[in-house]
């Protein structure tokens, strides 16, 4: 019972946020105009919009948790490059950006399979000892 208002809370603290910060980019956008710091963010808000839609590949019932990790995470690269040389993040070098982000979107996914993994593993333990019963 009180894992369903966890994650009920947890759901609308993340709408929350997301409506939040939309709605806050365009008011500051009308407001002060395009900052360097309203582009920071409105570039990685449409990354996030579209990684978002991308995470639906976890939702794939035919997909393992591997496979839909090596399908998001090269899309992910993809994504968080771009964003970054929009952001001119490797200083006109695509070498730069490269050894910026790369390291850091694989460290990401090896942690992301890892905790997917040990709480399916947690899940599967769980639901053998109660058939064990």
């Amino acid at each position: 019972m009180k894992s369903n208002h966890f994650t009920t809370a947890l759901l609308y603290t993340a709408a929350g946020i997301a409506i939040g910060a939309v709605v806050c980019t365009l008011s500051l956008l009308a407001t002060y105009g395009m900052t360097d710091v309203l582009r920071q963010l409105a570039v990685w808000l449409i990354a996030s919009a579209i990684l978002g839609l991308v995470s639906i590949v976890y939702e794939n019932e035919h997909l393992t948790d591997l496979t839909a990790t090596l399908i998001h995470a090269p899309v992910t690269l993809v994504v968080a490059l771009i964003a970054g040389w929009i952001l001119d993040y490797g200083d006109g070098s695509v070498l730069l950006l490269l050894t910026r982000m790369v390291p850091v979107i694989v460290v990401f996914y090896t942690l992301i399979h890892l905790f997917l993994f040990l709480v399916r593993r947690s899940i599967v333990r769980s639901l053998n000892s109660h058939l064990k019963k």
